[in-house]
């Protein structure tokens, strides 16, 4: 299995990632069934309380039209089927708001990313929780196994893989951005344009300026140009002149680094 996995940006940088474990990756799956679980075992009861559905089945084996073991299968089946829907539902919704994860996969300090580089969008993560019902099929385990990447056969079919999220080591630009204050900013942004910002453009934002005095001069100001192009058009944001491109993204990492921090503290 691989360390590591590199790959380019639609802005031409290289972001790496080290694919989780499987050991991860399990304990994120036992956290999110166990979630599913408890919510359906909920949904059951109130079921229950209320009494609707066992109405339905004591009129039935009251007339006698069913056998215990016809109203047996019956029960099995819908619940198989509130959790198999509840599952989808669950895991679609939150790796969609929640960029790439579920409550399991942060807990773990994972999240689901695009093998391109491209952010991860809403039909990649409805087909790999589309293939969640293969995936859990006994047989098919063995595939993340025997996968380079530990890859399932939803994250194949999608074209995603999980990375490991672990805090980044503290590079040298974020040592020297960490202590910026917002006075001090040229530009500034409010949560709300720094929302917008997946992960991905963050880190490609950070590996450029760690890079930056090692890049040929017409190299890095395009780099800029095309991630500031991007990252502006998805915050809403103006474009700074070319002059100051440099500062616009000193700029927007030190604000990422404050918002981080206030989530944290």
């Amino acid at each position: 299995m691989t360390n590591s996995l590199q790959f380019e940006t639609p802005e031409n940088v290289q972001v790496q990632y080290k694919p989780a474990g499987l050991g991860t990756r399990f304990l994120a799956w036992f956290i999110d069934q166990f979630l599913v679980w408890t919510v359906l075992f909920v949904l059951i009861l109130l079921l229950t309380v209320v009494g609707t559905s066992l109405e339905v089945l004591d009129d039935w084996l009251v007339s006698g039209s069913g056998d215990p073991a016809e109203m047996e299968a019956y029960v099995v089946g819908v619940i198989v089927l509130l959790f198999g829907l509840g599952s989808f539902v669950y895991f679609t919704a939150a790796e969609l708001f929640m960029h790439g994860q579920t409550v399991g996969k942060r807990a773990s300090k994972i999240r689901v990313v695009k093998l391109d580089g491209f952010s991860l969008d809403a039909g990649s993560i409805f087909l790999r929780n589309v293939f969640r019902v293969i995936d859990n099929i006994p047989v098919t385990w063995i595939i993340p196994v025997m996968s380079k990447r530990s890859q399932r056969m939803g994250d194949m079919a999608s074209g995603t893989i999980v990375v490991s999220d672990e805090p980044p080591e503290l590079t040298n630009i974020r040592v020297e951005l960490s202590g910026q204050k917002a006075i001090e900013a040229e530009f500034r942004f409010d949560s709300r344009a720094l929302g917008e910002l997946k992960p991905n453009d963050i880190k490609a934002v950070e590996q450029l300026l760690e890079r930056w005095q090692d890049l040929p001069f017409a190299q890095r100001n395009q780099l800029a140009h095309q991630i500031i192009a991007a990252l502006a058009k998805k915050m809403n944001v103006d474009r700074p002149p070319r002059e100051r491109e440099l500062r616009f993204l000193e700029d927007l990492l030190a604000a990422e680094l404050r918002r981080q921090n206030r989530l944290l503290g």
